[in-house]
């Protein structure tokens, strides 16, 4: 598809020595890609050129001071053919053959590609025609003729490139909506001090009283071990992802013996890495099983958000009372036990599970983002040779593909970047597809 064209219905008419009339019509001067063609008809008269005498025309396209000459036309006199003919028979010279050679009482048409060059976009340009006339021993200049004034020569259309977002990895993705999910740069072993009862979005598995069997039943066990195993399952599956550790901290509630709570609390958090790990087979070395023991923390502050009319009293009684037993005995005691019946049921119920599950991640950067983006700082600054080179190794990643091609297009191999082009196109690229697009109009 041609596209730039300026096309003008000129009629011209050059005076030769013999006074007859050149005639030119139909002149053009459009670009097509890197290419400007120039094209027009002469129409040359009967007696346009005496017999002596060769009449020479020589296309120009000018801008300001840049300019580039166009293969000339000579129209030769009948006896100067002749000459020309005698001379090279008896001394053997040679006289050069122009592509565009025409005789009185002929028509000629005109046309001639030449490269591109960046000085015709600058402003408008103009075509003309350079005259001259040889005989008699020298040549004379003519004057010249304007074909075309004020012709726009839009520069060659330059596939564009569109910046590649660094994706985050499968995990980076999985822990903005999942707060079970941490960078493994934030992992520390398990302390009593961590309060890990305060995640937000915190994963759960309860039991019945007294109880260390891990029953899929109960309440929503089934639902939150399928999404444990999944999350985990996705960040296995993620090549840019991997689990770095698995820590699983149980506990138990306050009511009964210490030391029964505390082996209660133990035994849940092994049996939730032991489900886990059935679908998983991951090592041991993965995983920290932390033992909460029974779950003051976490009851103190169910109590402060509380409601209850002793919650001073049972706050200071929780502050205040180091020995275990005793501080559950005091609240037992508390007004007649019925603060402490209060918990029993709303309170303790929640607090008989395997405690609370963190998954700390690694995640390697996107690579072949950051490569493909430097390639194409590489082509601004004019390294098509560099941004090949990083491109090449990574075009499997479709979103190479844009880039690679604009590399091979700016370096000149269009039909290798057209291929690009097409393959990044059918990945879904839209910069793509508007660049084939713009590059089919430019021809």
């Amino acid at each position: 598809m041609k596209r730039y064209i300026i096309f003008l219905p000129i009629f011209l008419w050059a005076t030769s020595m013999a006074g007859a009339e050149v005639k030119i019509d139909d002149a053009s001067v459009h670009r097509s890609g890197d290419s400007v063609r120039v094209d027009f008809k002469m129409t040359i008269p009967s007696r346009t050129v005496g017999s002596d005498y060769v009449q020479r025309f020589t296309p120009v396209i000018k801008n300001g001071s840049d300019s580039v000459a166009l293969d000339e036309i000579e129209i030769v006199g009948k006896r100067m053919q002749k000459l020309r003919r005698r001379e090279e028979v008896l001394t053997g010279k040679k006289y050069e053959v122009t592509p565009y050679q025409a005789v009185n009482g002929s028509e000629l048409q005109y046309e001639v590609v030449v490269p591109y060059e960046s000085w015709m976009g600058d402003s408008p340009v103009a075509l003309t025609l350079a005259c001259e006339r040889e005989g008699c021993c020298r040549v004379s200049p003519m004057p010249g003729i304007a074909v075309c004034r004020d012709v726009r020569l839009r520069p060659p259309y330059e596939p564009v490139v569109a910046p590649v977002a660094v994706e985050p990895s499968v995990a980076e993705r999985l822990a903005e909506v999942e707060q079970v999910l941490f960078p493994m740069t934030q992992y520390e072993p398990y302390s009593e001090s961590m309060q890990v009862w305060r995640d937000k979005g915190a994963l759960k598995v309860y039991f019945p009283l007294d109880k260390s069997d891990l029953s899929r039943d109960y309440r929503d066990n089934g639902k939150t071990l399928d999404k444990i195993v999944d999350i985990l399952k996705q960040i296995y599956a993620d090549d840019r992802s991997d689990v770095g550790k698995i820590l699983i901290v149980g506990f138990a509630s306050p009511e009964g013996p210490t030391r029964r709570n505390e082996r209660l609390a133990g035994a849940r958090a092994q049996v939730l890495k032991e489900y886990v790990n059935q679908y998983l087979n991951l090592p041991d070395s993965l995983y920290e099983v932390a033992n909460g023991g029974e779950a003051w923390g976490e009851l103190r502050d169910m109590v402060e958000a509380s409601s209850f009319d002793c919650k001073d009293k049972m706050l200071h009684i929780i502050d205040n009372t180091a020995d275990l037993g005793r501080r559950e005995w005091l609240l037992r005691q508390l007004e007649g036990g019925k603060p402490f019946g209060e918990l029993l049921r709303s309170v303790f119920s929640d607090q008989r599970n395997s405690g609370y599950m963190r998954v700390y991640y690694t995640s390697e950067p996107d690579s072949n983002a950051i490569t493909i983006n430097e390639a194409q700082r590489l082509i601004a600054a004019g390294d098509y040779d560099g941004a090949i080179a990083r491109l090449e190794p990574i075009q499997d990643d479709t979103r190479s593909l844009n880039t690679l091609a604009t590399a091979y297009y700016r370096k000149g191999d269009k039909e290798h970047a057209l291929t690009l082009f097409k393959k990044a196109a059918e990945a879904g690229d839209e910069t793509a597809k508007q660049n084939i697009k713009n590059i089919e109009n430019d021809y």
